[in-house]
């Protein structure tokens, strides 16, 4: 959905990384087997579609800058006639290179044969590769075991990651990245009204979770992560999952959730009465949290410090607590508040960035205080996914109904009857 261009500026930038007498490699990933004859859904590393626009497994970008001379070449697997006859994927060379306006494309059986060190005569001396290891402890993921393979032959090569010049490079995001969280805060704020037409005590959560699917397959959308739709106390789990209580009269019911439209990602949290109105104690600690995201809204800005945001709606939130007489000093909110104010949001939903840098246009993040009172069986988390514009932010999904009386309007104007389907 984004065009070859914008892959190819990428590569121009990655070019600029690399020294002279370099090579680098950036991997697509592999598919990882469900079960039986099934696979995942596949979905390409991050900073390796990033520079490509290809989407498929077992691929390799491979850069060179040779004694003056830059080469790039994309090697792809060649799919089987297998695959092309029950999975219907079929591309070649010449396919692949008008997809991605690279002009070199080989197939995997040439990767090792064709590798620039073994016609180098000795002229490289760096090695770039992108190790980025989400696993714990000593695990090896596929740059990490091709980085060891070739270090094993060519011992004197300095290598370098790459991860943290890509991570610094999406930091900042492009107009063609921009439209596409916009169409994916779209697709999710129809999912969420439609949410509300449909909620009600006796449900179960997963049975409202259904409406949100239905919306995202309607418009060929996939999740960004796995929806999180916590009822009562089990709100107060950060990343509850079973999705299978039900709802009763006098309920909140959180909801964390968000389509990804051409693989960029949108991130909501949204809590609602699952009746239709808030108690008054429901509402006084939800105009708390929602004070606590206007707050940092309005502070985001070109030349703020990101990480400052969490502090701002900290404060804010302590300062409601104590007029509210549940707690006495600011530090006590911690007995409430468990996790950051927000996170970057990009090609994955918590993705790559420094949190502790200076706000620029165009940077894309999401901020989602939140409150989680166990003894009362209510947790409240309010999220918005948020564009740095020239002079200030733009929320992108400020369509979804937000403040006590949106939320209460919405339901009561729009609430389908009982017996009505998608």
């Amino acid at each position: 959905m984004i065009s070859k261009e914008f892959h190819a500026s990428r590569r121009a930038l990655y070019r600029e990384l690399l020294e002279e007498n370099s090579v680098g490699f950036v991997f697509s990933g592999q598919e990882k087997e469900d079960r039986g004859d099934q696979m995942f859904s596949f979905t390409p590393y991050a900073n390796f579609y990033y520079l490509t626009g290809f989407d498929q497994p077992k691929a390799v970008f491979v850069a060179s800058k040779i004694m003056g001379v830059y080469r790039e070449v994309l090697y792809i697997d060649h799919p089987d006639e297998m695959k092309a006859r029950w999975q219907g994927i079929s591309y070649d060379k010449e396919s692949v290179k008008e997809e991605t306006g690279i002009a070199q494309v080989e197939y995997l059986e040439r990767f090792e044969e064709k590798l620039p060190f073994f016609s180098g005569r000795n002229v490289i001396e760096h090695l770039y590769v992108d190790i980025a290891n989400w696993e714990d402890g000593f695990s090896r993921n596929q740059a990490q075991c091709f980085a060891d393979k070739v270090l094993s032959c060519y011992p004197y090569l300095k290598v370098h990651n790459t991860f943290q010049d890509l991570a610094h490079m999406r930091q900042v995001e492009e107009p063609e990245e921009i439209a596409l969280h916009r169409r994916a805060c779209e697709i999710t704020t129809e999912g969420v009204k439609n949410i509300l037409a449909h909620l009600r005590p006796g449900m179960k959560e997963y049975e409202i979770e259904a409406y949100f699917d239905f919306t995202l397959k309607s418009n060929h959308a996939r999740h960004a992560f796995s929806t999180i739709a916590a009822s009562g106390k089990n709100a107060c789990v950060l990343h509850y999952v079973a999705n299978d209580r039900t709802m009763e009269e006098g309920d909140l019911i959180l909801f964390d959730l968000g389509a990804e439209w051409g693989l960029y990602a949108s991130d909501v949290s949204r809590t609602f009465p699952v009746g239709g109105r808030f108690t008054e104690q429901q509402k006084q600690l939800y105009n708390v949290v929602l004070k606590g995201l206007d707050a940092a809204i309005a502070r985001t800005k070109p030349g703020q410090p990101k990480n400052e945001l969490q502090e701002i709606s900290k404060s804010v939130m302590a300062e409601e607590l104590i007029r509210l007489g549940m707690i006495e000093k600011p530090e006590e909110i911690s007995r409430y508040y468990f996790h950051s104010s927000g996170h970057y949001i990009g090609l994955y939903t918590h993705d790559v960035g420094d949190d502790r840098a200076v706000l620029e246009p165009n940077m894309m993040f999401t901020l989602e205080p939140g409150l989680y009172f166990e003894e009362l069986g209510i947790g409240i988390r309010i999220e918005d996914t948020i564009l740095v514009t020239e002079n200030g932010c733009e929320v992108l999904s400020a369509g979804i109904p937000k403040t006590v009386e949106e939320i209460e309007k919405f339901m009561q104007e729009h609430r389908k009857p009982s017996e009505e389907a998608f």
